[in-house]
């Protein structure tokens, strides 16, 4: 394995870093798109199920699609680069229900 200054280096682990944030926001988007076509709060007047379907499926295309280039990068560096502080998007978590506790009151 690489020591901490080569593998700060390695083009090679820099795109694994940068696939692995594209793939955290597609899942972030993923989990949205499922969200917005479950949640009555949250549901958008005027968009039929189909089009719902569609995002829901196109969202997962994508994330699954990033997971795979993230995977295929690991692979070929043979580990998973850590320590980059990659977190989920704190943007679009504004549904009331998801600052209720399980019982369904509010915190």
């Amino acid at each position: 394995m690489a020591s901490g200054k080569e593998r700060r280096d390695n083009p090679l682990e820099s795109q694994a870093v940068a696939a692995h944030r594209a793939y955290v926001d597609a899942l972030a988007e993923w989990e949205r798109a499922y969200h917005l076509a479950s949640c009555p709060i949250c549901l958008p007047e005027g968009v039929s199920d189909a089009e719902h379907t569609r995002r829901c499926e196109s969202a997962e295309t994508e994330k699954e699609r990033r997971r795979v280039a993230f995977r295929d990068l690991c692979d070929e560096l043979g580990y998973v680069p850590s320590g980059h502080s990659i977190t989920l998007p704190t943007e679009g978590k504004s549904c009331p229900r998801q600052h209720d506790d399980a019982d369904g009151t509010p915190n």
